[in-house]
């Protein structure tokens, strides 16, 4: 996914300007950038903006901290209501499988469940809808090491046996880095920087 000359303003506030950059398809490409640069403003301005690419909206899953599943249902109600809205979607038991949801209480309410037990039932949710691009914002933030590890185990088998997906992962987290290989990118000074090496942006990150 090619973008050219794009340029995103927020209340009169420059936060992007006269960018060109490509995300890869069959590739994780993850964006960095300190706090209040733009990076969700970026990842809502895909889906919002229409003068983009044609349909470009229609093509993206966004998975963040306002994706919510219903919390007073059971996981049970929930995997009922997801079987009959995406009875056509043949890889459902498959992600199920991925992300260790058996594991999971089947008639406890979803707001008594753990931070990531709740998250993996939201990617669950959000990846049967099957677009061709989905945006992760920060969804390993504040998990604990274990499900962060599961996350990251079930992202990387994901994408193997999605190819033609192109998964865009904006994160604070950088061992997400480390663990997901993939294309890296700097949301910087108006621009979205493109490094070949993990290891040159972190540095950059961290002394930025």
């Amino acid at each position: 996914m090619k973008i050219s000359d794009y340029n995103l303003i927020v209340k009169s506030r420059v936060l992007l300007k006269d960018v060109n950059v490509e995300f890869f398809k069959g590739s994780i490409n993850h964006i960095v950038g300190k706090n209040g640069v733009g990076k969700s403003m970026f990842a809502k301005d895909l889906i919002l903006n229409k003068n983009l690419h044609p349909n470009l909206s229609k093509s993206i899953t966004l998975i963040s901290s306002a994706s919510n599943v219903p919390y007073d249902i059971t996981k049970n109600d929930l995997i009922n209501i997801l079987t009959n809205t995406f009875s056509q979607n043949e890889k459902m038991v498959e992600l199920m499988d991925m992300l260790h949801i058996h594991s999971i209480p089947n008639n406890t309410l979803i707001k008594s469940l753990s931070d990531g037990q709740k998250q993996k039932l939201k990617i669950l949710s959000f990846l049967l809808e099957n677009k061709p691009i989905v945006i992760l914002d920060e969804i390993t933030n504040a998990l604990d090491k274990r499900t962060v590890n599961e996350i990251h185990t079930f992202l990387n088998e994901y994408i193997s046996i999605n190819p033609e997906k192109i998964i865009i992962n904006i994160t604070h987290n950088l061992a997400d880095l480390k663990a997901l290989e993939g294309h890296y990118f700097m949301l910087d000074n108006q621009k979205i920087l493109n490094y070949k090496d993990q290891n040159e942006l972190i540095r950059n990150y961290i002394d930025n």
